[in-house]
C-alpha cells in the first residue's frame, strides 16, 4: 500500500508528550509538500523514509493501513525524536497549519537562532553547520 495522498504528520523532538503537527500531501512521484515544507519519500515493504528539502531532518518508520510511526534525526548530534502519521479522510476539516509550538525545531529539523545556538552554528537557511 502506498502512502500517496493527504496525511497529518505529528512530531516530537526529544520524544516528549508535546507534539507539533503539519499536513502533508505525499505525491505518487515520491515527493511531498505541505505547511510550507517539501521533500522526498520512499516506501518499501511498509518501511517509510522521509527526507526534507527544507532542513536536515530525516524520518524513518513503518506504515500500516492509515497510520504510521517511527523516529527522526538531524544526524548532527542534536536530540532526535518520535513521530506518527495519520491518513486524512475526505470528511476531515481543513489541512492543519504547521504547529511547532513547544518544539525546539520545526518539522524539518530547523532550530531557531534563539534556541541556544551560538552565532555561526547555523547557515543562512537556519540549518546547523
Amino acid at each position: 500500500m502506498t502512502i500517496s495522498g493527504p496525511w497529518v504528520l505529528h512530531f516530537s523532538w526529544g520524544c516528549t508528550d508535546d507534539y507539533g503537527r503539519v499536513g502533508l500531501v505525499f505525491n505518487p512521484d515520491g515527493t511531498f509538500s505541505g505547511g510550507g515544507f517539501s521533500g522526498a519519500w520512499r516506501q518499501h515493504d511498509g518501511t517509510l523514509l522521509i527526507r526534507f528539502a527544507d532542513g536536515p531532518a530525516q524520518y524513518g518508520g513503518t506504515v500500516t493501513g492509515s497510520a504510521g510511526a517511527g523516529a527522526m534525526s538531524c544526524f548532527d548530534g542534536s536530540p532526535g525524536g518520535c513521530w506518527y502519521l495519520v491518513r486524512r479522510g475526505s470528511a476531515d476539516g481543513p489541512e492543519p497549519a504547521d504547529s511547532s509550538a513547544g518544539q525546539p525545531a520545526d518539522v524539518a529539523g530547523r532550530r531557531p537562532a534563539s534556541a541556544g545556538t551560538a552565532p555561526g552554528e547555523l547557515d543562512a537557511a537556519g540549518n546547523r553547520i
